[in-house]
């Protein structure tokens, strides 16, 4: 079992290239650094699956129709960095969000359009 504090120990079989292929695509990838495009289509739920490394996430179509769900499949109240910063946001422009690593979980669209962004993720 792993350690959720330590998120180098999170199981690689829900790291979000494997466990959520539909939605993550890798477009660069080095020792440092793992750059992946994501894709959430409307009306549509990720997989389960975690982000073990600290990224900046590059949203430039987003809206507020999106909610994070547990791994026991409840919908969570709008506590996680991306969430909070959907909230704040004017609507303007692209969304940009230093993220935290993320523990198992998945991202449900309720909304009727897709869901895109680059999110660059810092290894180690």
């Amino acid at each position: 079992m792993s350690d959720m504090s330590d998120p180098e120990s999170w199981d690689l079989e829900f790291d979000a290239v494997a466990a959520a292929p539909d939605h993550h695509k890798v477009i660069f990838e080095n020792d440092r650094l793992r750059v992946l495009e994501v894709t959430l289509p409307p009306n549509d739920q990720e997989p389960l699956h975690h982000h073990r490394w600290p990224s900046v996430f590059v949203l430039d179509a987003i809206h507020p129709d999106i909610y994070d769900i547990s791994p026991e499949g409840e919908r969570l109240p709008p506590s996680r960095d991306v969430m909070q910063a959907i909230e704040a946001w004017d609507g303007k422009g692209p969304l940009v969000v230093n993220m935290a690593p993320q523990p198992l979980g998945r991202v449900h669209n309720t909304g009727d359009k897709a869901v895109h962004g680059i999110r660059i993720e810092m290894k180690g």
